[in-house]
This record gives C-alpha cells, sequence and structure tokens, in this order.
C-alpha cells in the first residue's frame, strides 16, 4: 500500500487532464487596441491619397495663374507702348490747337466794340479760351489722357471758332469793324482753315490709333450728336435749335468696343451744363459719384447691356422749365469717369 493509501484516501492524478484542457482552448479575440490602431492607419492612407490630389490640382491652379498673370504683363506692356504713341502724336496736335486758339484770342483782342453786350459776351469767349489753354497744358502730366483731352478741345474749340464767326459778321453787319481789320480777320480765318484742315488729316490718323488704345479699361463715347427737341402730340421728336421751344435735351453718341472693359449692365450718367455754369436736373438727389470720391449732379441716365462691343444710345433729359439760350455743354460720365461730352448752341 502506498503512502497516499496509508493516508486513508485515495489519489488522483489530475496534471494530465489540466494539459489537455490548456491545449485545447481556442486563441482569445482581438483586443480593441489592435482594431483601433488599424482604423487609424487607414484614416492616415486616406489623408495622405487626399493631401496628394490637393497638391496636384493646386500646382495646376498655380500654373493657370501663371499663364493668366503672364498675359496681363503682355497686354499692360502693349498699352503703354500705345499710350506713349498717342502721348506723342497728341503732342503734335495739341500745339496745333494751342495756336489755333492762340489765333482766335489775338483776333477778339482786335475786336472793337460799342455794344456792351456784346463786349461782355466777347471778354466771355476770351476767358473761356483762356481757359482751354491752361488746360490743354495741364493734360500734359497724363500720358494715358492726354490725347482724349486734346479731342475734345479741339472740338470745343470749332465750336469756339464758329461763335466767332457770328461774331465777326455781327460786327461787320454793324460796321464797326474798319476795313484793316476786316482784312486781317479774314486772312487770319483763312490760316485758321488751313490749320483746321491739317488737324483734321492728323485726326483721322489719332483716330485709328485710338481703336487700339480702346482696349485700355475705361471706356470711351465718340459721335456726339446733342440738340433740343421738341416732343410732339403723336410722340414724335422734332430738332429744335430755339430754347424757347424746347421740350427736352437729346444727346446721342457711341460707347466705344472695349476688350478690357467688364461687360454687364452700365449705368450712363447725362450732365448738361447750362450756359450759366449750372447743371440741369429735376432733383438735387439725382447725383453721381466720381472714380475720385466727388459728388456730381446729374440730368438724367440711361442703363445699358454692354458686351465690349461698340454700343449706340441716346439719353434724353425733360426739362422742367423754359431755359435760357447760349452756349450748352453735355458730359457723358460712366464707372465714374468722364467718357466724353458735346457742346450745342441754343438760340
Amino acid at each position: 500500500m502506498s503512502e497516499e493509501e496509508e493516508g486513508g484516501g485515495t489519489f488522483i492524478d489530475t496534471s494530465g487532464a489540466r494539459s489537455s484542457s490548456t491545449t485545447n482552448t481556442p486563441p482569445p479575440p482581438p483586443t480593441k487596441e489592435k482594431r483601433r490602431d488599424g482604423a487609424y492607419i487607414i484614416i492616415i492612407i486616406m489623408l495622405l491619397l487626399a493631401g496628394g490630389f490637393l497638391g496636384w490640382k493646386l500646382s495646376e491652379k498655380n500654373e493657370i495663374i501663371n499663364t493668366c498673370q503672364n498675359e496681363r504683363d503682355e497686354l499692360q506692356i502693349e498699352i503703354e507702348g500705345l499710350n506713349t504713341m498717342m502721348y506723342d502724336q497728341g503732342l503734335e496736335v495739341g500745339e496745333d490747337v494751342k495756336e489755333n486758339l492762340q489765333n482766335m484770342l489775338t483776333m477778339y483782342d482786335k475786336m472793337k466794340v460799342e455794344n456792351t453786350d456784346m463786349a461782355d459776351s466777347i471778354n466771355a469767349q476770351k476767358d473761356r479760351i483762356k481757359t482751354l489753354m491752361s488746360e490743354l497744358e495741364d493734360a500734359k502730366g497724363d500720358k494715358a489722357a492726354y490725347a482724349s483731352k486734346v479731342y475734345k478741345l479741339q472740338k470745343e474749340t470749332d465750336v469756339l471758332r464758329s461763335i466767332m464767326k457770328d461774331y465777326i459778321r455781327t460786327i461787320d453787319s454793324l460796321n464797326v469793324a474798319n476795313g484793316v481789320l476786316t482784312e486781317s480777320l479774314a486772312e487770319t480765318m483763312e490760316n485758321l482753315d488751313k490749320t483746321q484742315s491739317s488737324l483734321n488729316n492728323m485726326t483721322e490718323e489719332r483716330d485709328q490709333l485710338s481703336d487700339k488704345v480702346n482696349k485700355g479699361s475705361k471706356l470711351v463715347a465718340f459721335g456726339f450728336t446733342t440738340t433740343g427737341i421738341k416732343e410732339k402730340g403723336s410722340g414724335s421728336y422734332k430738332e429744335m435749335t430755339r430754347a424757347s421751344g424746347c421740350t427736352h435735351i437729346r444727346s446721342c453718341f457711341t460707347v466705344g468696343d472695349n476688350a478690357i472693359a467688364s461687360p454687364g449692365d452700365k449705368t450712363i450718367y447725362m450732365r448738361i451744363i447750362t450756359p450759366s455754369g449750372t447743371v440741369l436736373n429735376s432733383s438735387q438727389s439725382n447725383t453721381l459719384k466720381t472714380e475720385g470720391g466727388q459728388s456730381l449732379l446729374y440730368s438724367d441716365k440711361k442703363v445699358i447691356n454692354y458686351q465690349n462691343q461698340a454700343t449706340d444710345l441716346c439719353v434724353f433729359y425733360k426739362l422742367t422749365e423754359e431755359i435760357a439760350k447760349g452756349n450748352y455743354s453735355a458730359q457723358i460720365y460712366a464707372d465714374g469717369v468722364l467718357i466724353g461730352s458735346d457742346n450745342f448752341v441754343l438760340k
């Protein structure tokens, strides 16, 4: 009998059973930490892919931006060259306009009249000529706008020249001017005609260059026809030259083509300047803001859909009262900038 049996009990060996039980136990399931690590790896891979895609798109956009920047720089260089060419052309025309104005001023100085009203009117024309000469000189500092300013002053000079001819005829009819003065005036007028013919030829050349300069960012209005009109009962209109018969002021013109200007709706403002310097308007609240922040009264306005092509239009202003006769000016604004002007006379 073994010692275990002597102890009064039966000994059962369970070591083999424990060993068998341990060997057949299945492996434990993956822990939450391992699943979380796998998810992090997937997220990181997706973020890296997304970052690579965004980097590729950013590089593509940068190439497009650089191309546009180069094209804009080339266009800017072309515009600057054209501005310089137009400025040089404008200097030549400007000198002729200045000489034309000086000749008219000299002729006015030689006029001797006894009629007080006519004398005051002549002095007003002389003051206007001096103002135009000053404006012409001041405009030389702006290369981009000088040629346009010369063109505007040239048109106004034509109007002043026409007025001066009226004075000459009036003085002749009153037999105020003597024979020597009349002969001198006629000779000067002939010289002015020759100068005008030369200016017209130069203007034609300048207009050809203007087609390229108009590709700048500012709109330009030209081809003006501004008149007083009378509305008939049928709704039609008749042009009037007498101030007392006008019911409206109408200015028709063309807004030139411009490849750089932003297309879309454009508000075109018209300012009618009276002989006394005031602005015809139907309300003191009718104001426009200039590019420099100045508030200006306007007479009337019109909205057009501008698509970078030459656009013809007319702006009407309905008179609220009878207006005085004399020299009027129509100024046209767009995008806060004076884009053109015209002068007309109502008797």
